[in-house]
């Protein structure tokens, strides 16, 4: 897999955010300003709740709807409990009107999140 169009830039607006399966996986893509925008796993790490379904905050983290573990949306590192595992950052950029995604390209040592086997 290599770079993907995975939206156009009209249909994000800054602060928003849409889910895109690639590899198999669903990857939370977030516009975060007019010229840039991040691409992460969908799944927190904590209970494996779908990310997209949280809120953005204003330093560019994510809450969980769940238990509101925050993830740094570049790193993916959590920023503080009950999460404590990163989240897999995927390489994007905007380009030609579209925002692009490159699946093969993860951005950081983070672990897939799997869902729980109970």
């Amino acid at each position: 897999m290599a770079w993907e169009a995975v939206a156009d830039l009209d249909q994000l607006e800054e602060g928003d955010m849409m889910v895109v399966q690639m590899g198999g996986q669903p990857i939370c893509v977030v516009r975060l300003y007019e010229d840039e925008a991040v691409a992460v796993h969908n799944t927190c790490t904590h209970q494996q709740q779908p990310l997209n379904e949280g809120y953005l905050q204003e330093d560019d983290t994510l809450i969980c709807p769940a238990h509101n573990s925050c993830f740094d949306l570049r790193t993916g590192e959590p920023k503080g409990v009950p999460a404590v595992a990163p989240i897999p950052v995927y390489a994007c950029k905007i380009e030609d009107d579209a925002i692009w995604v490159d699946f093969d390209q993860q951005l950081n040592e983070a672990e897939i999140p799997h869902k729980p086997y109970h």
